[in-house]
């Protein structure tokens, strides 16, 4: 099965869970006891937000794109600190009107837009100042095509995270997303740098931060 064959059943995975998902960060009819979980086990949720706000710098006034927006926590975050512009995109709907409705009630839905789209099929001629792909590459088994997407519609910073190869998690997030039908992928650092400056990007930083590899490249 291609990549693209298995979007079907990425979209379908997380259009199903998309509120159950959200709740990790709203904590929403959850225990105590699993929120706390959460922080344990979930923590590099939390912990890629910082790096992405700490890795983008001046946001006010900014032009942003977040591909694979999910339930719109970075869209609204960066609306929230000043950006001038912000567009999400993501497969799933259920995902994208949690993002619109979080966005709204913010007071922010004239900053943001939503798309509904994969990357690899959206048409857009507009370039932005900084473009995110966080907790996309996990499902991603072929990068390239859609990193050369990215690359065309990025002028300044290119902010991605990847889920690392054989760390204790992954067989753990193997073995659940497939038992229900979600297809997830993990690479090494070597792979993430040679997908990276294939597709047209040179690489500025290249953190380790939980289960992740964080890169803050720039087009070449």
């Amino acid at each position: 099965m291609t990549s693209e064959d298995s979007m079907v059943k990425v979209k379908k995975f997380w259009n199903d869970i998309a509120e159950d998902f959200d709740a990790i960060y709203t904590g929403e009819k959850k225990s105590a006891l699993s929120r706390a979980l959460d922080r344990l086990f979930r923590k590099d949720i939390y912990q890629r937000l910082d790096w992405v706000m700490r890795s983008s710098g001046e946001i006010p006034g900014q032009t942003i794109c977040d591909i694979g927006c999910g339930s719109g926590r970075f869209v609204a975050e960066f609306a929230r600190r000043g950006a001038r512009r912000v567009v999400g995109v993501d497969v799933a709907p259920n995902m994208l009107k949690l993002a619109a409705d979080l966005v709204a009630a913010q007071g922010a839905g004239g900053v943001c837009e939503f798309v509904h789209a994969d990357v690899l099929d959206w048409k857009t001629a507009e370039t932005f100042d900084t473009t995110i792909a966080i907790g996309l590459w996990d499902y991603i088994e072929h990068p390239a095509e859609r990193l050369r997407n990215i690359r065309k519609m990025t002028k300044g910073r290119f902010l991605s995270a990847w889920p690392r190869f054989w760390t204790w998690r992954m067989p753990v997030r193997k073995v659940r997303l497939t038992l229900a039908g979600c297809p997830v992928y993990f690479f090494r650092r070597d792979q993430v740098t040679r997908h990276l400056e294939d597709a047209g990007f040179r690489i500025e930083s290249f953190e380790t931060v939980g289960k992740l590899f964080c890169v803050d490249a720039r087009p070449r």
